[in-house]
């Protein structure tokens, strides 16, 4: 398949192979949360954006697997380093056992964990952070975050999380949870958590409280106050925020407020979390979203594009004490930790961030003008290439999703009524040509 004259060609969608698929894998599967009309086939061709199904369809893929697939598929200078990783075992104990590749570090071929972190401190040292500790996946990232936090803090007190947020699905992130109901609904709760809301850029109206003493405050300055306040600084463990929501429906915060919520934690001594596991690694033409607010967060949650789970910060965040963290892979994935390495340096070498602007802006202007012309299409919004717009009903996203995955072209949704849009960092001008042709013909007539 030829990335420069590839085009997406769907002659039914599913089709019985798909079908077949589908039924076998679902069969003994616990239900999840399954596209079973899209079944990409692993030894058909694909490149950047474009895949082939199991019934021989061309689909552009512009979900990037829910951002953990930044350079698309096949990407050539990836394929070359996998074939260099003809080792067993893949995983290991890492936590146990530091693995190197030859004899020194620095004339290495192949990338370790090791060089990993070395790779985390370059794109991470506008926050002055000299530490991380990996693991498999961004929920264990985001347990570890606010592990660290609460031994820094040596309490087990107050953590404070934002309406609309997703953190993960293990039960410490879940507790975080404040999107949807079928997240946590029944499952038991981590304490002393609390929900404020997000300072969303589209309506701030939840974010200020008029208070006891009749002052207009932001819901924390006022939860914290020391006259009218109900809770004490001093026993708050953290704050956790994605500066722009993901499964919550790519809500983007004001960045005003986001500077006052950073102020207000760091005068307060506060740590606060940024949760970058989809919107950062340079998804919004920055290597971390948090850049786009000039606010400096004491820890930072990744994976997704890393590949592995990232609990990244300042090394004084980390408990001193071996054993407080550990996992027996978390630092031991020797073939996702170098994808990683590897997908950072391509990054770098290629000007990505850059690339991420520049199509983002294209991309959101051609959403912009399909939503002049269909009133089911409201908000379109995003950073880079973290897109998002919304239908004016539940079903007729449903519609839309649908009649684009049957022109080829494959979307997702999030939040309640919200479509995000996620190519790869290296989308090309003429792949978001295609995009248009496809979204306009899709969004026709619902």
């Amino acid at each position: 398949m030829n990335r420069n004259t590839a085009v997406p060609k769907v002659r039914r969608i599913s089709g019985p192979n798909a079908r077949a698929w589908a039924e076998f894998h679902l069969k003994y599967a616990a239900p999840s949360t399954y596209v079973p009309e899209f079944i990409w086939d692993r030894s058909a061709p694909a490149i950047g954006p474009f895949c082939t199904d199991v019934d021989g369809n061309v689909i552009m893929d512009f979900v990037s697997h829910i951002a953990s697939s930044p350079l698309g598929y096949n990407n050539p200078e990836l394929i070359s380093l996998m074939k260099k990783l003809s080792f067993l075992p893949d995983k290991y104990a890492g936590s146990d056992f530091i693995a190197g590749h030859g004899k020194k570090p620095k004339k290495s071929e192949i990338p370790t964990p090791s060089h990993l972190h070395h790779k985390i401190v370059e794109i991470t040292k506008t926050f002055g952070f000299d530490c991380a500790y990996f693991s498999n996946t961004g929920t264990e990232a985001v347990e570890n975050a606010i592990k660290i936090c609460y031994a820094y803090r040596e309490n087990n007190g107050y953590g404070i999380t934002a309406l609309g947020a997703f953190h993960g699905r293990t039960l410490g992130a879940l507790s975080l949870n404040e999107s949807k109901l079928v997240h946590k609904n029944w499952y038991p709760q981590v304490p002393k958590i609390i929900t404020m809301p997000f300072p969303d850029e589209q309506d701030l109206r939840r974010w200020f409280v008029i208070s006891k003493d009749g002052v207009t405050r932001s819901y924390i300055e006022d939860l914290m106050h020391p006259k009218v306040g109900m809770i004490d600084p001093d026993e708050t463990a953290y704050v956790i925020i994605e500066p722009v929501q993901g499964e919550g429906g790519y809500n983007i915060a004001d960045k005003t407020e986001m500077q006052h919520l950073f102020e207000f934690c760091h005068d307060n001594d506060i740590p606060i979390i940024c949760d970058e596991i989809q919107a950062g690694m340079g998804r919004t033409g920055k290597w971390w979203c948090s850049e786009h607010y000039d606010v400096k967060p004491d820890v930072i949650a990744s994976a997704k594009s890393l590949q592995v789970g990232a609990t990244i910060s300042k090394r004084g965040m980390f408990p001193a004490e071996n054993g407080r963290i550990s996992s027996t892979w978390g630092e031991g994935n020797a073939m996702a930790s170098a994808l990683g390495y590897k997908i950072i340096d391509i990054i770098q070498k290629k000007n990505l961030l850059h690339n991420a602007t520049k199509q983002g802006e294209k991309l959101k202007k051609i959403m912009a003008d399909v939503q002049v012309k269909q009133k089911q299409i409201i908000n379109v919004r995003g950073i880079g290439l973290m897109l998002a717009f919304e239908m004016d009903t539940e079903k007729n996203r449903k519609i839309l999703l649908q009649k684009c995955l049957k022109n080829g072209l494959l979307l997702a949704p999030c939040g309640h009524k919200t479509i995000r849009v996620l190519p790869p960092l290296d989308v090309t001008n003429r792949e978001v040509d295609l995009f248009a042709q496809l979204f306009e013909k899709s969004a026709k007539r619902i």
